[in-house]
C-alpha cells in the first residue's frame, strides 16, 4: 500500500481566450474557466494512470482544484490528484476446493 499523487498547474489568460474566441464577451469567463478546469482534471487523471500497474487500483482518490491570480484577466489554476494504490486481488478459484460428504 503507498499513496500516490500528481500535480498540474496552468495559467490562465482570460484575454487570450477572449481574443482567440474561445469565450464570450458575456458568460464568457465562466465558460473558459470550466474549460481549463476539464483540462487540468484530465492531465491529473493521465498523470495518475501513468502511475498504476495492470495489478493495481488506486482507492481513496481525491481531486483538489484551486483557483488563484492577481488580476480577473490572469488566473492560475492549480490541481492535486491523490489516492492509495493498492495491489489488486486475485480473482476466481483461489486455491481451496470443498469436498461434499456423502
Amino acid at each position: 500500500m503507498k499513496t500516490i499523487y500528481a500535480t498540474h498547474t496552468e495559467a490562465v489568460s482570460l484575454l487570450r481566450g477572449l481574443v482567440s474566441g474561445v469565450t464570450s464577451i458575456i458568460g464568457g469567463k465562466q465558460d473558459f474557466l470550466n474549460k481549463k478546469m476539464d483540462d487540468v482534471t484530465d492531465a491529473l487523471m493521465k498523470k495518475i494512470k501513468d502511475q498504476v500497474e495492470t495489478d493495481q487500483c488506486v482507492v481513496g482518490f481525491s481531486i483538489e482544484l484551486t483557483e488563484f491570480g492577481r488580476s480577473d484577466a490572469n488566473t492560475t489554476i492549480s490541481g492535486l490528484a491523490m489516492g492509495t494504490l493498492m495491489k489488486r486481488k486475485k480473482q476466481g478459484g483461489g486455491g481451496r476446493t470443498l469436498k461434499r460428504r456423502s
